[in-house]
């Protein structure tokens, strides 16, 4: 997953502001020691916007703000929202500039455009780019996932009312043979019935072990997203934490260097006043030297100082990012342990679903068994009736 940055002169202002207007959450807020907010990160359902601070950097000479090109952007975020009208309304109401006021768009829902209070261009609508559609289409994605739930049950009845006829049907047989020729007994009538029980016994109870493997196996699904999920926001926040790591040890190197620097020219200016004492015959000009060098060492002083200060500054925060790296890699490693276990129920569901298929297996094998028993039965009732009319015709003179 990826976020998007942007620059802002007022990072507070602009994080109350789109929380406001925009709806969206708070997930990170990162304040120097003067309560300074220096940077955030905000959320929009799945999406999440880092905001930065305007300032002297590497990248700052290959971007400009909207108001220092004419108000012009050459990117803009677009996020979906379920209804667009009522976010444009109150993107309206805390300020926004509609710049594209609300309408139809191309893909049949409704969108609008607007610039922030400091020239960002925003695009919000309902279309949803991840699923082609507009959420109005979702209720008819689940339509037919139930039509196509009723037909596999309308399968399994048809196939639990052709065992139960072919049953019928058999008995119909025995009931029909038992009175002219006393063939079959009770025995069995009492067998076939016992076999017509344990068949509908079966048959139930691969039906309960199917719904149930089914459900475990939704259920497995959406925990192992929701694992997913937590994984890949642990992942982010540490690779957003080591980002912050570096970036404060630049800081710290420069300032460093600029302590370096300021050390040289006190050197420097040290070695020009005691050439100044040497030198008699340039008494006023050592003089002048010597009042100009101490007011430069007096400000690299001060300069020192404060750089002194962000050093310090700078290693707190990083002392702070590495407290929250090693919370991040915690619950990393706990997403891990929960996405073993389900892997492990997973299998156990597996191994449910696999027993059930062989009990449907053993059944249909039964099935075949009594449908073979069905046919010599037919077979053993006309042998009877052939004989049957062999002996009246023997009886007639």
């Amino acid at each position: 997953m990826s976020s998007v940055a942007l620059r802002y002169r007022d990072v507070a202002a602009a994080s109350d502001w789109l929380c406001a207007a925009f709806g969206f959450q708070r997930h990170f807020v990162a304040t120097s020691e003067t309560a300074v907010v220096h940077y955030a990160q905000l959320t929009f359902g799945s999406a999440m916007l880092m905001l930065a601070p305007v300032r002297d950097t590497a990248l700052n000479r290959y971007m400009k703000q909207p108001d220092e090109i004419g108000g012009a952007e050459t990117q803009s975020c677009y996020l979906q929202v379920s209804d667009a009208d009522a976010h444009c309304a109150k993107a309206k109401s805390s300020g926004a500039e509609i710049i594209l006021d609300i309408q139809d768009d191309d893909f049949g829902g409704r969108s609008y455009a607007c610039r922030d209070p400091e020239g960002h261009i925003w695009n919000f609508g309902t279309y949803d780019p991840w699923q082609g559609k507009h959420p109005d289409n979702l209720p008819a994605q689940s339509a037919v996932t139930d039509r196509r739930g009723v037909r596999r049950w309308a399968i399994v009845v048809g196939l639990l009312a052709t065992i139960v006829a072919s049953m019928v049907v058999a008995r119909s047989v025995y009931i029909t043979l038992r009175p002219g020729q006393g063939i079959l007994d009770t025995d069995s009538k009492e067998a076939e019935t016992r076999a017509e029980r344990a068949a509908k016994e079966r048959l139930n109870t691969v039906s309960m072990g199917r719904e149930g493997a089914e459900q475990a196996m939704r259920a497995t699904l959406e925990q192992l997203g929701r694992e997913r999920i937590a994984k890949e926001t642990a992942e982010r926040a540490a690779e957003q934490a080591g980002k912050r790591v570096e970036e404060e040890r630049r800081a710290r190197n420069t300032a460093e260097n600029i302590v370096r620097e300021v050390r040289q020219e006190l050197d420097r200016m040290r070695s020009a006043k005691e050439h100044d004492r040497r030198e008699n015959e340039q008494l006023d000009r050592a003089r002048q030297a010597k009042q100009l060098a101490e007011r430069n060492a007096e400000l690299a002083s001060q300069r020192a100082t404060e750089e002194q200060n962000a050093k310090e500054a700078a290693e707190r925060t990083a002392r702070e990012l590495r407290g929250q790296l090693d919370r991040v890699r915690e619950a990393k490693e706990l997403a891990e342990r929960n996405v073993e276990q389900v892997r492990q129920r997973a299998n156990e569901q597996n191994s449910a679903r696999e027993a059930a298929e062989r009990a449907a297996y053993d059944l249909r094998g039964q099935l075949s068994r009594e449908r073979s028993a069905k046919y010599a039965a037919l077979k053993i009732a006309a042998q009877l009736r052939r004989q049957l009319s062999q002996v009246q015709n023997a009886k007639q003179p």
